[in-house]
Parts: C-alpha cells; sequence; structure tokens
C-alpha cells in the first residue's frame, strides 16, 4: 500500500483559511459594535447548521425578539 505524500495536496487548508480570515478583517477594520453587529447579520451561512446556529445564537441574545405573548 502505497501512503500518499501529504505536501503533494493541491489543497492548502491552513492557507485558505489565513486568506479567509484576512479578507475578512479588512472588510471589518474599523467598524463599531452596532455596525459589525448589522455586518454579521447581514450574512447568510450556506450551511444548514451553521444557520440554525446562528438562528439559536440570535435568540439567546435578544429573547424578546422571538417571545409570543402569553395569555
Amino acid at each position: 500500500m502505497k501512503i500518499s505524500d501529504p505536501k503533494s495536496n493541491e489543497f492548502d487548508c491552513v492557507k485558505t483559511a489565513r486568506e479567509a480570515r484576512d479578507r475578512i478583517s479588512a472588510e471589518i477594520d474599523g467598524m463599531g459594535h452596532e455596525q459589525l453587529v448589522s455586518w454579521l447579520r447581514s450574512h447568510r451561512y450556506s450551511d444548514p447548521l451553521l444557520s440554525r446556529l446562528a438562528a439559536k445564537a440570535g435568540q439567546q441574545a435578544n429573547p424578546e425578539a422571538d417571545a409570543s405573548p402569553r395569555r
């Protein structure tokens, strides 16, 4: 059995993560808290799990927004 050389992979996960981090950091640089919150809320997640987690986090941060009146 031949073991593939990890250095021969075409996809560089670390490089990709760093590029994404740098792009996002440049985009949000200088934003205040309210601007950052607005920016975060304006982005939608393509992954269903991340969408559900973001929705739950939003509900926990602002429980009154999702509360229905009790009778």
